[in-house]
């Protein structure tokens, strides 16, 4: 004999289906980091709430409008005007997850093409970025 669930016992089994596959509820965890370093640029997330998957896929989309100049070795700076560049942004990248949670991390390098003669080097003298951080069912912008 073949025996169906009533109504509400149908309900709660396909709830607790759905709420094992769907467990995932993935959120940021803290606040983004935002790091320049000579001529690069790296942006870090935690984020948790990914399940119990061993990896997860994010992108990092948007703009860094920079402002570069030629510097000497003793620091000072040649009559040459700035160089103003917005660089684009693309870059997809996947991270191991552990306990639902990975850490994102991804550097943008170089922010500045400026190319300086010789005796000289790039110091970035400013920066701008609208970036989005997307992925797993989060988006995450980080402006600044």
């Amino acid at each position: 004999m073949r025996r169906l669930l009533s109504g509400p016992a149908a309900l709660l089994l396909t709830m607790a289906v759905a709420a094992t596959v769907l467990g995932a509820s993935a959120h940021q965890v803290g606040s983004t980091s935002v790091v320049q370093s000579g001529n690069s640029l790296t942006i870090s997330a935690s984020i948790a709430g990914l399940g119990n998957v061993p990896n997860a896929t994010f992108s990092l989309e948007g703009s860094v409008d920079v402002s570069s100049r030629c510097y000497t070795r003793s620091g000072n700076k040649p009559q040459a005007a700035n160089k103003q560049e917005s660089i684009s942004v693309s870059s997809t990248d996947t991270f191991p997850v552990r306990n639902g949670r990975t850490n994102v991390s991804f550097t943008i390098q170089p922010i500045s093409t400026l190319q300086c003669p010789g005796g000289q080097h790039v110091v970035i003298e400013s920066f701008t970025y609208d970036l989005t951080i997307t992925g797993e069912g989060v988006s995450i912008p980080v402006q600044g």
